[in-house]
């Protein structure tokens, strides 16, 4: 497909390159330097002999050796004539980074379909236009804003028509433990679409899981099959933008796109046995939980939480979902209940933990009992680091003394999380409840992200609600159970 070359380029091109970084080709040229981009550059721009320490070339045809990549970051009037230049150089692929094309008008439309009649004539693939182009940390390249995108490359493969929401996802996953191998932002999608990503990551090695912020497609049935193909092998989670009437006219004007109808879309996703993400939000905590439950498929669940709330939560959230918490023998419940305090507490499943700072030494015991009934599949821990940040920063504050790191707090459940999944194969799920509100409590939300990147990172997937949780295990499960019976 011609895409790998152009993922992992030797050199690129910029077009409109500049010494000025207000300026887009600029901009550019500095992000990607100070990304760390390894191949050689060649900016172009007729009006500058040396751009940010490089040799300018007046126009692609004079760069001395071939091209890879050229990224267009000139305004829409330039993009016909400098997309031809490539055609005539035998540049292998081109990202458009300039809008008004099919999203503008039928002007737009007509030179965006003139650069799909030269892109069809050439064989060069486009990128765009309308978009941020290619983030890919094995290729040493990122997106226009993503300076500070990590470096290091992960196993998710993204595609998204928005080139803030490809931003956000890849913010989103930092904290979140979700790393990426290939993340392409194509906006209009005139050449390179849904249906050449999906192909090209089903068949990569280096991605594992795949997810998609969509507006619209161009042949329906196409995008089908490519997307029942690629689920068929590797879980392809998509948010559809454009759902509602009033959606469909943002995805008009966005990309140029025609949204199709919610009732279409849901069951073509369903039927392709893809999963459905409801936001941008949604999507991120997807990619992390299927990142984190390779195969999972359990049904029933041990729960430990601190307090009669969150125990209710769990068991609504539980039963709107489809999962059971299976009641406990009274030998386990008495074992429990020698654990807990005299009052305030209930053994049994749900734990009832009385409070919320229980320690390691009292919770992982039960951790341990509730992973041993053959009907517990999975445990689900609520973590109510509030309370135990608020009172640490107390004593802090108040030189107590207890400058104690909460690490070692997170590292005894991180550690008994390994030993249950690789002895037992029973996976923990934690959920950490969003409580503070008040600028007051920012250094406990900052504590809470601190472990819930530690948690993530090691594994364990990270939820705020039970019904969050318990809707994204849902969907976990079904899509393992779905491609496991499409095999057996």
């Amino acid at each position: 497909m011609g895409l790998r070359e152009i993922f992992l380029p030797k050199n690129l091109a910029i077009i409109g390159a500049s010494n000025n970084t207000a300026k887009f080709g600029g901009r550019f040229l500095d992000t990607l330097l100070q990304y760390g981009f390894k191949g050689k550059i060649f900016p172009v721009n007729p009006k500058e002999k040396q751009i940010q320490g490089f040799q300018a070339w007046p126009e692609i045809e004079a760069v001395p050796e071939p091209v890879d990549l050229a990224v267009i970051t000139v305004p829409d009037k330039f993009v016909l004539p400098a997309i031809t230049g490539c055609a005539r150089k035998g540049v292998k692929g081109v990202e458009i980074l300039s809008a008004g094309f099919k999203e503008s008008g039928d002007t737009g439309a007509k030179a965006e379909a003139e650069l799909i009649n030269i892109a069809r004539k050439s064989g060069m693939r486009i990128i765009g236009p309308n978009c941020f182009g290619i983030y890919c940390p094995a290729g040493g390249l990122t997106l226009l804003p993503g300076v500070d995108f990590p470096r290091d490359a992960g196993s998710v493969g993204f595609m998204s028509q928005s080139g803030g929401g490809a931003c956000d996802i890849v913010n989103m996953g930092q904290g979140r433990g979700v790393r990426f191998s290939v993340l392409v932002s194509y906006g209009n999608g005139c050449d390179v679409d849904a249906v050449d990503l999906l192909t090209y990551f089903e068949n990569d090695p280096n991605t594992d899981i795949v997810g998609a912020y969509l507006e619209g497609i161009r042949d329906g049935s196409a995008f089908f099959d490519a997307l029942k193909s690629c689920a068929q092998k590797k879980p392809v989670i998509i948010h559809k933008g454009g759902l509602t009437d009033q959606g469909q006219r943002g995805t008009v004007g966005h990309t140029g796109s025609m949204a199709g109808s919610k009732f279409t879309w849901e069951a073509a996703i369903k039927s392709a046995g893809a999963v459905p993400a409801k936001d941008i939000k949604d999507l991120s905590d997807c990619l992390m939980a299927f990142q984190c439950l390779d195969g999972f498929m359990g049904t029933g669940a041990g729960v430990l939480a601190g307090g009669g709330l969150r125990c209710v939560e769990a068991l609504d959230a539980a039963s709107e979902f489809g999962f059971t918490i299976p009641l406990l023998d009274e030998k386990t419940k008495a074992m429990m209940k020698s654990l807990l305090p005299p009052s305030g507490g209930a053994a049994g499943n749900p734990v009832d933990l009385a409070g919320p700072q229980m320690p390691p030494a009292v919770i992982v015991p039960m951790m341990e009992a509730l992973a041993e009934k053959e009907d517990i599949h999975f445990l689900v821990l609520y973590q109510m680091l509030f309370y135990i940040l608020n009172s640490l920063t107390r004593d802090i504050l108040g030189n107590k003394g207890s400058d104690k790191s909460l690490f070692e707090y997170h590292r005894e459940f991180v550690a008994a999380a390994e030993r249950l999944r690789e002895k037992m194969g029973k996976y923990l799920v934690v959920i950490i409840p969003e409580i503070a509100s008040d600028p007051h409590h920012f250094e406990i939300e900052q504590g809470k992200l601190i472990a819930r990147q530690y948690y993530t990172h090691h594994g364990v997937p990270c939820f705020e609600t039970g019904n969050q949780a318990f809707s994204i295990l849902r969907r976990v499960a079904d899509y393992y159970r779905k491609r496991q019976e499409k095999y057996r």
